[in-house]
C-alpha cells in the first residue's frame, strides 16, 4: 500500500505523489514514515526531506513548517521549500 505525500507551502502546492516511504527534518530529530504508520503531528525544523517511490529518491528542501501523519497520508505544511 503506497502513502500519499503532499507538501504545500504558503505560495502553492508544491508536490502531491504516491510514496514508499519518507524521512523528514522533524524538531527533535529525523523521523520516518512508513504505510500504516501511527497517526501524529509534528514541527519540522529546516532540513530536507527524502521520499523513495519506485526505487528512486528525490529531496526537498524545508525552512520549516508542520507535518499531519496518518496511515495513508503525509501532508507537509512547509513555511518554504525547493525540489532538489
Amino acid at each position: 500500500m503506497p502513502l500519499s505525500l503532499s507538501i504545500v507551502t504558503p505560495e502553492r502546492p508544491l508536490l502531491e505523489i504516491e510514496v514508499d516511504s519518507v524521512v523528514l527534518p522533524g524538531a527533535e530529530g529525523e523521523f520516518g514514515v512508513l504505510p500504516e504508520h501511527e497517526a501524529f503531528l509534528a514541527p519540522l525544523q529546516e532540513g530536507v526531506l527524502v521520499l523513495q517511490a519506485g526505487g528512486t529518491s528525490r529531496r526537498v528542501e524545508l525552512t520549516g513548517g508542520f507535518a499531519e501523519v496518518t496511515q495513508t497520508r503525509v501532508t507537509v505544511l512547509a513555511d518554504g521549500a525547493r525540489i532538489t
